[in-house]
């Protein structure tokens, strides 16, 4: 028998504390959009567009766990220019080390609505 012992949501939770880089897929440079989770269920989000003027949007977020796959549940966020907001429920693929890998499998207010799927990949800021 094996056993297989997966990490506490508050392990991901203090895990995740701290200002993450989110990776782009396209041709726009790192750091232009960050992410700080505050450790007391507060994610700000700061857009750095080509315009130079930075953008603020401040939500909610809570770590669960679900058929032994942690999740982070995003509330409240806005949509901010050339970005969707981040509502949703997350499913935790990866924390480790500097790195954190979530899909965002549903959306939390119409679990059946399409078009869910986000994934999202976040550094470590140094």
């Amino acid at each position: 028998m094996v056993l297989v012992l997966m990490p506490g949501c508050k392990k991901v939770a203090n895990e995740i504390t701290g200002t993450w880089d989110v990776m782009t897929f396209d041709t726009r440079p790192e750091g232009t959009m960050q992410i700080t989770f505050d450790g007391n269920s507060t994610a700000i989000r700061i857009l750095n567009p080509d315009s130079g003027s930075m953008i603020v949007d401040s939500c909610t977020y809570e770590i669960t766990k679900k058929n032994l796959k942690e999740r982070i549940i995003f509330r409240d966020s806005k949509m901010l220019p050339g970005c969707d907001d981040l509502n949703g429920i997350y499913r935790v693929d990866k924390v480790k080390n500097d790195v954190i890998i979530a899909t965002r499998i549903e959306f939390e207010d119409d679990p059946s609505r399409g078009g869910a799927f986000y994934r999202m990949e976040l550094k470590r800021k140094n």
